[in-house]
């Protein structure tokens, strides 16, 4: 509890500051995102984020790319692995603070265990999608259980929110034929991502933005986590993150 109130203190005071700086570094892009579950983040307590400056330096090819500020620049938010009841609020914050919605893929057991967690992100206008009961390869599932994994999420997600999911994300991005058929006859659509922050890995905040700024274009699917480990790094960013493609023109979407 005291980790909870000092990181909230900590975020509310640095959101103040839309624009922090940070040294940047290029960081590479990956379609792989492992699933690490921990009851606690003794890493929590010592969370914050510096305010002042100037936003990331990127590269002259980034800056090349930069859009032109038409609306029709937009970009989707999205975080695997909740909810989670420590970061999901901070992350759900950040995204109040700035006015953005994001979609948010949950695991059916985090589901059942924080049901008013997600329940709060979707009535913040965030749109909740399936990403399985306990984050197994679908791939090396039989049908049976891939069923099982899929229809028990979109049942916990309908009981916490009132409305059934109709997107899913398979863990690890692992899909195949028998994934997206089954995926379809539940009435799921499946949806990847184009931009791994790589969170995951914990690169850094510098990094993750830097990736980020550099990669983003029209249409980027971006992902991220809130939950399945420490996600201090992510929460920090995330205010660089958003901050630096407004300011480079984009606008966000939910899927």
């Amino acid at each position: 509890m005291v980790a909870a109130l000092a990181l909230a203190l900590m975020l509310s005071l640095a959101l103040s500051h839309h624009a922090p700086s940070v040294e940047a570094s290029m960081h590479g892009v990956s379609a792989s995102a492992p699933f690490h579950s921990s009851p606690s983040f003794p890493e929590a307590s010592s969370l914050s984020v510096r305010g002042g400056g100037n936003l990331p330096r990127l590269s002259p090819r980034a800056e090349k790319h930069r859009p032109t500020g038409s609306a029709s620049a937009t970009v989707a938010l999205t975080f695997d692995d909740g909810p989670e009841p420590l970061f999901t609020p901070l992350v759900l914050r950040v995204l109040q603070q700035y006015g953005v919605h994001a979609t948010f893929f949950c695991l059916g057991e985090q589901v059942q265990m924080y049901p008013a967690t997600v329940r709060q992100t979707a009535q913040e206008g965030n749109v909740i999608g399936n990403h399985t009961w306990s984050h197994l390869t679908l791939t090396l599932l039989p049908p049976v259980t891939i069923r099982q994994q899929l229809s028990t999420t979109s049942a916990a997600i309908a009981q916490a929110t009132g409305v059934a999911p109709r997107l899913v994300r398979p863990p690890d991005g692992a899909t195949n034929a028998t994934v997206s058929s089954i995926e379809a006859q539940l009435g799921l659509v499946q949806v990847l991502w184009t931009l791994d922050t790589e969170d995951w890995q914990h690169p850094g905040v510098a990094a993750m933005v830097n990736t980020v700024l550099t990669h983003a274009r029209n249409g980027s699917i971006i992902l991220m986590h809130d939950g399945g480990g420490d996600r201090s790094q992510t929460v920090q960013a995330l205010p660089l993150i958003i901050s630096g493609l407004e300011q480079r023109g984009f606008t966000f979407t939910t899927l």
